[in-house]
Formats: C-alpha cells, structure tokens, sequence
C-alpha cells in the first residue's frame, strides 16, 4: 500500500492520473504542465506530488528550487495543494502517510510528522495532535534515509542501518514485540537483517535487504506473509526463501504482498479476492507465485500493490491486474477498460496484468514512451507548482504610498538576462471596500518582486483608513504582464471579518512583554486557555496578514516619550515609546532604531584622547590638526531591534541592545520608531546609554532598628528620573529582595536612599517562644533582633527600574549600643590624669572651678561602650557633646569629635572597648572663658547617636600660650 518509489526525483514531464474517472487510462493532467517532479507517494485514500518549477535559476551557488506539494484524493482530477508542506524549508525527499498522520523526510535526514496522535503514530509521544509538522523528536540527529507509513503506524531507517519503529502493532507490524509505540523505538528484530527499503501494508510489512533479499512480518491471516501457510501475526521478521532471485522491488498491499525479481519476474501472494495478484484466479496464494503471463513479454523492474489492485512497471508501460478503479459518481459502462483479449474475467476485474492506455489528452501530451514512476491507492494510481505569494514585507503601508514592498512569491523565473524584459505587475485588490490597483514590478532576487505602493487614499478604501482604521488589501503578482495572476490567499467574507477580529486587542496583548502592574501568578486555569487560544489565533492570524498588505494612516506627530530614557551598557531594559497608533495594525515589521550620533569633542581631554578616531588619526604620519579637530570621536552607528505593541496600548516597546562599553562617552543617543521595519518617524527622542557602578557607600552600617540614610558614590551616572535601589539580604536571613526609592543630590553628585530599619521575621518569634502569646514574642523581639546583628546587605543601583548594577557593595546591620559616662584618658601631652587629692581643700576654701576635669586640645577622653561591633570597621564614629558658658547653663552649641574605637586594659587586666576621641580647637566662647561640656552622645554612623549618662560637665579650656 505504501509505495516504495525511489526518493526524491527530480525530472521534468507530465504526471498522469488514473481513477474512477479516467475509464480505466491513465490521462494527463495539465496542471502539471512544465514542472518538474520532485517526490511521488500514495496510501490508502489519497496520494501525494511534489513539483519544482522547471524554468529557475538561482544567483546562490548550490541553491535549489522550491518545491510545492499537491494531494490526489479518491477520484479527484485536479490536484489539491498542501498548504501545510510549507513549512518544511528543506528540499522533501520522502513523503508517507496513514489514516490520519503524514511523515516528511527532508535530504538533511530530518524526518517531520503532523496528524492525529491516534496509536502514537505521530512520534510525538501521548495522545497529543500535531497539528503543524514538527521535527520528530526521538529522530533528531540520527540522520534517517528512508520512511514508510501504515494506516496507524511508521518504519524509519537511518543512513547507519537502524530501523525505528512507533504506532500500532497489533498484529507485529512494527517489529516490536509491544503492541502500542508513541515514540519512535529501536526495532532490534528488524535491524539486524540491514534493511534499505520497507512497503507497509495494512497489517503487515515487506522488506528489502541490503543482499535484496525480501523479510516479511506481521498479520497473515490470508498467507500475506508468504511462509507458505496460514499463522499467528509475529513481530519476527521472515526471510523468504521461496523467490529464487535476488530482490529488486517488494510492495505489501491490503492484504496481499508482491516482488520483483533482478532478473526482471513478478512474483505475489496473499489475498486474492479480485484477481490482485495477476496469476488468473481468484485463489489465494500461501506463497510466492510466479505470474507466467509476464515471462517472456514484459521485463518488470518495479511493482505497487493497493487494496484490490496491483501496478507492474517495465522500463516504459505500466501493466495492472486485480479490480479496475471504479467510478462511483457514475453508472456508465467503462466500454474502454482494460481487459485480456478472449477472457472473461469478472466485471471490473482484470486477473491478470495488461498494459494500461496513455490519453493524449487535448494537451498534446505525447503520451508515456518510458514510465519512470508509478505509485498506488485504494482509489487509483499516479504515474508520473502554480506561483503562489507566502510573504509581504512589509506588509503595513501608508495610505498615501510611496513605500518600498517586497513580495516572496514561488515558482516565478529567474534569469537575469531575460529579467528586464519581464512585465511583472503587482495587483492590490480589495473587495469590500473596493479598491483594485496594478502596479508595475520588478523580480529584484529569486522569489522576490518590489514594487511601490501607489496611492489608495481616492479610493474608498482610502476614505475609511482616513479615519483611523487599517484595512488589508490582496496582493497578487503576474510576470506576464497580467495575463496570468498567483492566486488570491486573502480571507474573503466571513473568513476576513474572522481575521479582523482575531487580531489581538489592548486587553487581548495583556502579558506580551512590558505588562503593568501586579503579575497574577495564581492565574485560574480558564484563563490560562483564553490566554493560550488568544495567542494561537494570533499565530494563525500572523500567517494570514503576512500575505497581505495592510493600509493604515501614518502616525503624523511621531513618537512623545520613552520610559525609561535611559537603559545600561549590557542592554536588556524594556523601553516603552508613547506614540499613538493605527488600530488594528498588523506588527511584524515594528522596528525601533537606536541611533548613535559620535560627539565631536570632550571636555575631558584624555578620554578624548582615547576616542577610536582620534587613535586612528594618532598613527597617520604628520596629520593635519585642523582636519582631525573636524572628525568626530567614532563612527556613527545604528542599532534595530524588534519591537511590539505595549499590552496597555501607550505605543510601542522594544528591549534595549548592547553596545561597546569602551565607546558609550563618545556618543549622543536617541530612538526612532517604523512602523514597517524601513520607513522611520521623523521625530527621535533623547536616548542615555550607560555604564555607571557603585564606587562606595557612606555610612557602610547602621543600627538595626532605624532608619539610616546612606550615600552612593557612582561612576559613570548620568540624569535619569528613575532612581531605585535593591536590596539583597543573605540566603539564609529568610528575607525577599526589597527594592526603595533613590534620589540624586545635584551638589554632592550622590546618590541618597534611605536604609530601613529591619523588622523581625514572625517565624523567629514563634520559635523563640513557642506558645508564649503577643506578650512572651514582644518581649522576645529585641533578642531575635540582636541575632540579626552583623547581617551584611548589598546593595545595588539602577537607573532605568529594571536592571542594576553588580558591585557587590554592601551595608552592615549592627546592634544597638550602650555608652557609660565619659572618662578624661590622657592629657594633651599623653600622660595619664592625676588621681584627686584627697587632702585638698574643702569647705569655704575650695576652688568651684577645681570640681570640674579640665580638657583641652588634643585630651583623650572616651567611655566603655558595650555592644560595639568587634570585627567590623566603624567608618564614620562621632563623639558629640554639648557646648554651654557656664556650668548650669543650657548648651548653646554642639561639639562633634571624630572617634575611634579601642580595646583598653581594666586595672584586672581585661580589655574593654572604648569608644575614644581627641578633643579639637574649641571654638571662642563668645562670653570669654572656658566651655562646659556635657550632654555627651556616640554614634557608630554619624547619624545614630546614644546618649551618655548623665555626668557633672567636664570644662574646656584653650592650650595656654607657648
């Protein structure tokens, strides 16, 4: 049943066809007048052709036509053409089918299936339909030279030898001892005979061996198998040795099996209810017969078996025997069927093989003087492609015309010393509104037509796009100047309004790209197959406009604004650019461009020094200065990129590109947006590219519990109106990244966020005090806190909201501290206080002034304070005091003092930290006489500060003069 036709033919000629229709004759069919064949298959029901145009020439060495496929279905004439092949891009080698599958094999070995998953013939594994032809996953790579197709089941061989098998097996017919295979398996019975061509049947398989030698297996119910009796189906191939010959050809039909000998005889068994196997009767054959009738007079070299029927091929006729193709539309008597002068077979059957009649047909067909290939299906044989438009682009025109279109059409000639004398004419046709332009063409490569588009806007078409909306129109090419036309592939009707709706909404592009707001991640599963109906329609959709053009009004003012205005180096940053937008408009070709325009100068004279022009001018030998003053820095550039609909209807988005890190000061950027992927906007926007880090943070810690505001220190930043920071907490600290708001200080340069204050995760709590109520966990926090100390943070910048930098800076968390009362350490010239007299004088005689410890410049005082961090650098510490005239008086002033820790010995012998300072110049007390310092605070950051306890005032006094 599945032929066994050498693959992949290629040859100019005629394709004839014989059905119920055709009386019994082989007739011409004009449609493939002029074409060449490539692949010839036929199954079952229905059979396949592959042509090539014969007139094609291609500038691309080693390039190969198209080919285009067309089915023959029951008793049909007339070929229908296949669509679905399109998609295989690759010269077909092979094409085999069942009930409800099709298998492609292309030249490079990759062998495609789509249909109907039923018994896994499809390859693909479960019950999943393919409705696309798809690379057969567990083939890839293994290079398969060979495929044959059963009603439900397939048979692959690779170039190394390997059979695969996949599909049913019920009765044996994969050569796997399983009996349902969705994925292609390794046929370990089969192999080992190195097998080169198979023929599927219905239930059973013929092969030929590499020592062509024929293998059987399968059903053999009516002796099909030719093992000389009736037995179980076995997975098992047989070897025939009842054929005396070698092997040339084998075919398995229904249920009945035939082969051709190297020495030019036909043998056949099996089921022979209408004489299909050509030796006379209608008696079944165990095994292989010899068809004596042909000895002598015909030397067969191929052989096709189908349901009732078998075609024998000589070296130019085609003979045929069992039951004639009838023509079920009709009641005629087939007075010219063939038959066997002085026989009287049964009606519509031929016992034996006769030659079958070549129609000239009204073509002129000079009939077949040597038949080079028939193949067999149920309803007939076929012994021995129109130009069609695939592809628009752009496919979205102004209504006013003027843009440059190229159309992809198939099979169109392509020799360039006959191009110019081409009349090639493009038709634009629309139906409702009407609109019927032709244009004049030009072929500018193979498949390739460019035309201008005219002005449709006098049209009525035009009358209506004024308005707002986008409307298609066909597009159609003739190379003869308008006498012949490719077919019209737009959707008429209800098929167009089908289209038109289908094209996604606003609401419909929800989840493509730059989605607002909060991702739903819960999504319900209805939803989940609206969104995946949405966009399979608009693939479906995409491939319908791609063969049309669509007319649209121009956006008039351009685009508005781009959010962000800046992305980083590295690219990456989704770009949203306003503009406002046809409706309805196809978007294939959307394309935004960014244009790099080179500076001509730097205020930085040695970053312009290294500016790709100015190396270059740097190694000409004695240039001119004025001319290399005039070059600008590098060399302009731009940079397209795909781009798509924002999903909220605001424009167009785009991810942003890479570009040269080492060249980005050198260039001033901006955006542009087309609609059609060639005619920009004449409004660009500003554009900043950047490649800014995170030099430092100060402070680099801060207390735990509050709020600390710290400032980064960058390279490479530029203004942006997007400023965020995020925050990265350790693994294991069961904290999300947080990202908080930034702001650019204009006279420092930095930037300043705010560090939060941590909160103290629940799960901490609950561990803490199991059981222990909103008291026992408020009593706990401040522990669960303190566990949190030391916790380092990093912290990243980003200018655009989206990407950040990768500096790996970061922040501490540290814990709370506890200051003691402020001690007098040193004296300005580092000697240790006195200890007070105890025998000074008291009562009336005592000096007020002498009850205060006196400090003054360069005196160390300091206090213990514990909780102060042991292994992490303080960047910032502050001691700050409290300035007053007199000892009761309020402060009036503040004195900070830059401060350090250090570990100092106890009288027993431990150390203790100590936040220390030096005392500084005291500022002029403005009343004359010392300062009173009291009201004593540390602070770890310059920002946190703890209050010391209370204490008499210590008196500042300035050095006395030298």
């Amino acid at each position: 049943m599945s032929s066994l036709q050498q693959p992949t033919i290629t040859s100019s000629g005629e394709v004839y066809i014989l059905n119920g229709s055709t009386g019994g004759e082989l007739k011409p069919v004009p449609f493939f007048l002029n074409k060449n064949l490539r692949v010839l298959s036929a199954n079952l029901d229905r059979a396949f052709v592959a042509v090539e145009p014969t007139v094609w020439t291609s500038p691309v060495e080693g390039a190969l036509p198209p080919c285009s496929v067309y089915c023959f279905r029951a008793d049909q004439s007339e070929p229908e053409y296949r669509a679905e092949f399109e998609t295989i891009k690759a010269p077909i080698r092979q094409i085999a089918f069942g009930s409800s599958h099709t298998l492609v094999l292309t030249d490079d070995g990759t062998l495609y299936s789509r249909g109907v998953a039923m018994y896994g013939s499809t390859g693909h594994g479960g019950a999943r339909d393919v409705p696309d032809f798809t690379e057969v996953p567990a083939l890839k790579g293994r290079e398969v030279r060979f495929v044959a197709a059963g009603p439900f089941y397939s048979i692959a061989i690779t170039a190394q030898g390997d059979v695969y098998s996949w599909g049913k097996a019920f009765y044996g017919e994969t050569g796997l001892f399983t009996q349902v295979e969705a994925v292609p398996r390794f046929a370990a019975q089969v192999t080992p005979f190195k097998v080169t061509q198979v023929s599927c049947g219905h239930s059973h398989v013929l092969a030929r061996t590499q020592m062509q030698q024929c293998v059987s297996w399968g059903e053999n119910t009516c002796g099909q198998l030719g093992l000389g009796q009736k037995s179980k189906p076995t997975y098992k191939p047989q070897l025939l040795s009842a054929i005396p010959s070698q092997v040339l050809a084998v075919s398995a039909g229904w249920a009945h099996s035939v082969a051709v000998g190297t020495d030019g005889r036909a043998y056949s068994w099996g089921l022979n209810s209408h004489g299909q196997l050509g030796i006379g009767d209608t008696t079944t054959r165990l095994a292989p017969h010899l068809l004596h009738d042909l000895l002598g007079l015909h030397e067969v070299v191929a052989c096709e078996a189908a349901r009732a029927f078998t075609m024998f091929r000589t070296h130019n006729r085609a003979l045929m025997c069992g039951q004639i193709p009838p023509d079920l539309t009709s009641s005629v008597t087939m007075d010219f069927a063939p038959h066997r002068p002085g026989k009287h077979d049964p009606k519509g059957c031929i016992l034996a093989p006769v030659p079958l009649n070549l129609s000239t047909g009204e073509q002129g067909s000079k009939g077949m003087a040597e038949l080079s290939e028939i193949v067999v299906f149920d309803k007939g044989a076929i012994a021995f492609a129109r130009s069609t438009v695939y592809l628009v682009s752009p496919n979205v025109a102004p209504i006013q015309g003027g843009t440059k279109v190229r159309v992809s059409v198939t099979g169109i000639p392509y020799e360039e010393e006959s191009l110019e004398k081409m009349n090639v004419q493009v038709r634009l046709r629309s139906h409702a509104p009407n609109c019927d332009l032709i244009v004049k063409g030009r072929i500018v490569e193979k498949d390739l037509v460019e035309f201008e588009t005219p002005d449709a806007s006098p049209s009525p078409l035009g009358a209506l796009v004024e308005q707002g909306t986008t409307l298609p129109v066909s597009v159609r090419v003739s190379v003869d100047g308008g006498f012949t036309w490719t077919p019209d592939r737009t959707p008429v009707g209800r098929e167009l309004e089908q289209t038109m709706r289908q094209l996604p909404t606003e609401q419909q592009r929800a989840g493509y790209g730059l989605a607002q707001g909060k991702k739903d991640i819960q999504k319900e599963l209805t939803e989940f197959k609206g969104d995946f109906e949405v966009r399979r329609n608009a693939l479906a959709v995409s491939s319908k406009c791609s063969t049309m053009l669509w007319y649209c009004k121009w956006p008039a003012d351009g685009p508005s604004q781009v959010e962000p205005g800046c992305a980083p180096v590295a690219g990456g940053t989704e770009v949203l650019i306003h503009v406002a937008l046809p409706a309805r408009m196809p978007t294939d070709h959307l394309t935004v461009k960014f244009l790099c325009t080179p500076k001509k100068s730097l205020e930085d004279a040695e970053l312009e020094a290294r500016a790709p022009m100015r190396r270059d001018a740097a190694e000409i030998i004695n240039p001119d200065p004025a001319t290399v003053a005039k070059l600008p820095l590098a060399g302009s550039l731009e940079v397209p990129v795909i781009a798509f609909l924002d999903p909220a209807g605001r424009g167009v988005c785009c991810v942003s590109p890479p570009m040269d890190a080492d060249c980005v000061h050198y260039y001033n950027y901006s955006v542009m947006v087309s609609l059609d992927g060639h005619n920009y906007m004449q409004r660009s926007l500003p554009f900043k590219i950047f490649d800014i880090h995170v030099a430092e943070l100060h402070p680099t810690l801060g207390v735990l519990t509050e709020n600390t505001e710290v400032r980064v220190k960058t390279i490479g930043f530029v203004q942006s109106d997007i400023l965020k920071v995020r925050l990265e907490f350790p693994k294991d600290a069961g904290k999300a990244a947080k990202t908080v708001p930034a702001h650019y200080d204009h006279t420092t340069g930095d930037v300043i966020f705010s560090m939060p204050p941590l909160d103290v995760p629940q799960a901490a709590l609950g561990d803490a005090v199991p059981g222990g109520g909103d008291g026992a966990a408020e009593s706990e926090a401040p522990k669960a806190l303190e566990a949190l100390a030391g916790m380092e943070v990093k912290v990243e910048l980003s200018l655009d909201g989206q990407t950040f930098t990768e500096d790996h800076v970061h922040f501490c968390y540290v814990g709370d501290i506890q200051p003691e009362v402020i001690k007098l350490l040193a004296n300005p010239d580092g000697n240790a206080p006195e200890e007070p007299d105890p025998k000074a004088k008291t009562g009336k005689n005592k000096n007020p002034e002498d009850e205060f410890v006196t400090l003054q410049k360069g005196s160390k005082i300091g206090c213990v304070t514990a909780g102060l961090p042991e292994r992490i650098a303080l960047d910032a510490p502050l001691l700050r005091c409290g300035l007053s005239s007199d000892a009761e008086g309020e402060v009036v002033q503040t004195l900070d003092m830059a401060a350090s820790v250090e570990s100092i010995a106890t009288a027993d012998g431990e150390e203790e930290l100590h936040f220390i300072a030096l005392v500084p110049e005291p500022p002029v007390n403005p009343n004359g006489g010392p300062w009173f310092v009291k009201r004593f605070q540390v602070s770890m950051n310059g920002q946190s500060f703890r209050a010391c306890p209370e204490q008499p005032p210590m008196k500042l006094e300035p050095l006395p003069p030298e």
